[in-house]
């Protein structure tokens, strides 16, 4: 699961990392983003968007309102009725300075990726209500990963950010493999602040490494 990130960058550093069109969007650096709060992305016609993050089928707002789906298994992202249209047809990147995950005692940690300070989630966009969402793909997790959660998001190469990109691209096998977990001495990880816990606590102090709490 990816429940939450960071994107320390700014709408100027995200264009030039990934080659998009600049556009005004509304955005400074965050620290602790949590679902139902808008994100930036970059669009298949590689410009930056605001999305917000978190879907919700029909059938899902019929049974449970406020639920909400958040991220999608990469293992069955092209089988699944819920996102295999997107999957093929409208695939997205959310850019990420580094995610947290928690382990079964409820303490949290920040993963990065050792050489880089922006990279890509893989994500797919969706509407819902007439407004853009973005679910963000998880995989299983890699060795440095696993030893604090069972899933880890789908961090693109940065070779491979293209042609997930591409419009052209449709083959649920060739994507699929832009999809693996990232080798192991990509990851690093140390634990963080409960604050984290609470999305109103959205401060450069959130990233640093806990003190004995």
């Amino acid at each position: 699961m990816c429940g939450r990130f960071g994107l320390e960058a700014d709408p100027e550093q995200l264009a030039h990392r990934f080659g998009a069109t600049q556009s005004e969007i509304p955005w400074a650096p965050r620290y602790n983003i949590a679902p139902s709060q808008e994100v930036p992305v970059v669009t298949p016609e590689k410009e930056l968007a605001l999305v917000r993050w978190g879907y919700s089928p029909q059938w899902m707002q019929e049974q449970s309102p406020s639920r909400q789906i958040i991220n999608a298994k990469a293992e069955t992202l092209f089988t699944s009725k819920t996102f295999r249209d997107a999957a093929v047809h409208d695939r997205v990147i959310v850019p990420c300075s580094y995610y947290f995950e928690w382990d079964r005692t409820k303490r949290p940690y920040l993963f990065r990726l050792r050489q880089a300070e922006i990279f890509g989630l893989a994500g797919v966009r969706l509407e819902q209500d007439g407004e853009s969402r973005v679910v963000i793909v998880t995989t299983e997790p890699n060795r440095v990963a696993a030893r604090v959660h069972a899933r880890m998001p789908a961090v693109l190469r940065p070779e491979d950010e293209e042609l997930w990109l591409s419009a052209d691209e449709t083959d649920p096998h060739r994507l699929g493999r832009l999809l693996l977990p990232v080798p192991d001495d990509w990851l690093e990880y140390y634990p963080v602040s409960r604050h984290v816990n609470n999305p109103s606590n959205d401060s450069p102090d959130i990233p640093q490494p806990a003190h004995q709490e």
